[in-house]
């Protein structure tokens, strides 16, 4: 069965990736991907050559509907840190969206089961990863800024990766419980954490 005039390739994309976000890679079939899309075999091996292909295309439509979106959050703010707390309601909302256990970052997930042996994930992981941590960088720095705090830069750059550590690790955590208050208890705690240091 071919791919049905009805169903675009960004639908199909935006199918499978809820396939693979929810059961990961490897325990995602391409029978579970037929049933997903409603795309039989040879429409997804026409389109994409194969499953390989077709989770590089989920991790690209990932990335700009979900995680490009929150890096935007992060940059709303001009000062303070509402643009970091902005970032972690981004996700902590998702979650409460699709309930508990959520279903935690696309990437983060990737980054634990295949970054570390496969180089074209392990890319488009990484590059994310840049990404996170210069926008909590540039938050930091608006912070500092604005309240006249003098941190050195390389300090501001450890807490970036701090954050961008924790965030990731946070979203896994969301993956193994019930409660999403315990993610807004995480970010609460967090924030204090910055704002002392700021102060």
């Amino acid at each position: 069965m071919v791919r049905p005039r009805s169903k675009s390739r960004d639908d199909l994309i935006s199918s499978a990736m809820w396939a693979f976000w929810k059961k990961g890679f490897a325990s995602t079939t391409v029978a579970d991907l037929v049933k997903a899309t409603g795309v039989g075999r040879g429409g997804i091996y026409t389109d994409f050559g194969g499953k390989d292909e077709l989770f590089l295309s989920c991790l690209a439509a990932y990335r700009q509907n979900y995680a490009d979106p929150a890096l935007a959050v992060l940059a709303s703010a001009d000062d303070d840190l509402s643009g970091i707390e902005a970032y972690f309601d981004f996700f902590i909302e998702l979650h409460k969206h699709h309930g508990m256990p959520g279903p935690g970052c696309f990437l983060a997930n990737t980054m634990t089961e295949l970054a570390p042996h496969d180089e074209a994930v392990r890319e488009v992981v990484n590059k994310h990863a840049l990404a996170l941590h210069a926008g909590f960088l540039k938050a930091l720095e608006r912070s500092a800024r604005a309240r006249g705090t003098e941190l050195p830069a390389s300090e501001l750059d450890e807490l970036a990766g701090f954050l961008a550590t924790a965030s990731q690790g946070l979203w896994s955590y969301g993956r193994s419980i019930h409660d999403v208050d315990e993610l807004e208890r995480f970010k609460s705690a967090l924030l204090k954490l910055l704002h002392k240091r700021l102060a």
